[in-house]
């Protein structure tokens, strides 16, 4: 993801993360500091759903399947299940174009690496 001071409008580097809900261990994964602007609208806590859904146990999990969430009628229409292939598309593409009409706002994740770090973390982090 990248993030620009709203005064200068230049790009910045990424916070360091707020990382209660990652164990010890993997505070320092990669992926852990592109999660962070996830963090707004997700959680990677089992049960816990802000704007958007929990993370928790999302790979393998059929898309608008999280028990508890109240997706988007769109959302519901789709027929996929969530692995580390879709959700790399996700990111590559955005929103937008892979699940259009969803309540989920435009992110992507344009680097590769940060891709995969991203998923690798929500996978391990969330199971």
């Amino acid at each position: 993801m990248r993030r620009y001071d709203l005064a200068s409008g230049r790009e910045s580097a990424p916070s360091e993360p707020l990382s209660e809900e990652a164990p010890v261990a993997l505070r320092d994964h990669p992926g852990a500091r592109v999660f962070e602007a996830c963090r707004a609208c997700h959680s990677l806590r089992p049960g816990e759903h802000r704007a958007g859904p929990t993370l928790a146990g999302v790979v393998g999990r059929r898309v608008a399947g999280a028990p508890g969430y109240v997706y988007s009628e769109a959302l519901r229409r789709l027929d996929f299940e969530w692995s580390g292939e879709t959700l790399a598309r996700l990111f590559e593409i955005g929103p937008a174009a892979m699940t259009p009409g969803s309540k989920m706002p435009e992110q992507r994740v344009p680097d590769p690496a940060e891709r995969a770090a991203l998923i690798d973390y929500i996978a391990t982090v969330g199971r």
